[in-house]
């Protein structure tokens, strides 16, 4: 298994304090404009070294999750498919045997533990991609990209859009139990009648058939999540500063206002909840009604909300596909 735990924390902690983490930071080397009117938030009231690292648990978490759904069984199918490939590719057919029998075992192990499970979890991959960007940025990127569309220059467009995320994805590549066995039934099958040849051929499909679905996790969300808990946790001081509560629930505003920009999920209207339960907040705040279960609701209903837009995004922008 990769060190993804390590990796990640190393690209997130760049990504993330290369981001400027106010909303309002401008990037003079990106070409950019907007089509909603949005007020920036003043400068955050919190390090960039603190909300880096809360972010970087959140992004550590989202990993563990997908992390925990790894089955080492099905690790050790893909071990012993790529053995026998070696071992045939070597002239010695009954090792080769032994790996595939082998595998065969520990699918049968896996039907029986997971007997309603379509695909099951091998590896996983995480890549973090992040930018310095407003929404007014955004929404030039979104303009220029829909001109050179309209000249039929689509892959300026393509380019353009392209650098449009700031998200995590996570690939987690995946054991297709309904049919692996099938084919690994079928190339020990031609081995004992000595076809190597359609063997390999066999096992290098099975290979191929390994499936990759893609988690995508937005990090304004995440972003908007560790400000709302710093806001909470500024509430339960004794001396509790609520110019500084209000900064960091306007910047959340702000963090999820860019997230939907950025073209995250299609909940147009529950973005816009979000944002009224913050404005309300933020209000009970200044006037002394809020409590702690008012902070609360909001972190739940955001939580509830990232999930829904990560299954958003599962359903409209990845698909399947063949591991090479």
């Amino acid at each position: 298994m990769k060190t993804i735990k390590t990796v990640l924390a190393t690209l997130i902690m760049a990504g993330v304090l290369s981001l400027g983490l106010t909303a309002c930071n401008q990037a003079p080397q990106q070409k950019v404009k907007s089509v909603t009117k949005t007020e920036k938030p003043d400068t955050l009231k919190m390090s960039k070294d603190t909300l880096a690292l809360r972010v970087q648990q959140r992004t550590l978490k989202e990993v563990q999750k997908e992390q925990a759904l790894i089955e080492k069984k099905a690790i050790a199918v893909v071990e012993k498919t790529n053995e026998a490939l070696k071992f045939i590719h070597s002239g010695n057919v009954k090792k080769a045997e032994a790996a595939l029998n082998a595998a065969l075992d520990s699918t049968k192990n896996l039907l029986k533990e997971h007997p309603n499970a379509g695909l099951v979890p091998v590896d996983m991959s995480v890549k973090v991609q992040d930018l310095i960007t407003t929404i007014p940025q955004v929404n030039k990127t979104v303009k220029q990209a829909k001109e050179q569309m309209d000249k039929g220059n689509y892959q300026v467009a393509a380019a353009l859009l392209n650098t449009l995320k700031s998200e995590m994805d996570i690939a987690t590549v995946n054991l297709p139990l309904a049919t692996y066995p099938d084919g690994l039934k079928y190339a020990l099958d031609l081995l004992k009648k000595n076809k190597k040849d359609q063997a390999q051929q066999t096992l290098v499909g099975l290979l191929n058939s390994l499936v990759i679905n893609n988690v995508i996790i937005p990090l304004p969300i995440l972003r908007a999540q560790v400000m709302m808990n710093e806001a909470q946790a500024q509430f339960n001081n004794k001396n509790a500063d609520k110019a500084k509560i209000d900064n960091l629930l306007k910047n959340a505003d702000y963090q999820l206002k860019l997230a939907q920009a950025l073209g995250y999920g299609h909940f147009d209207k529950a973005y816009a909840t979000l944002s009224k339960e913050i404005s309300s907040l933020k209000k009970s705040v200044k006037n002394g009604s809020a409590t702690n279960s008012t902070f609360d609701k909001l972190i739940q209903k955001t939580e509830a909300f990232k999930n829904r837009v990560v299954n958003d995004i599962k359903g409209t922008k990845t698909s399947s596909a063949k591991k090479k």
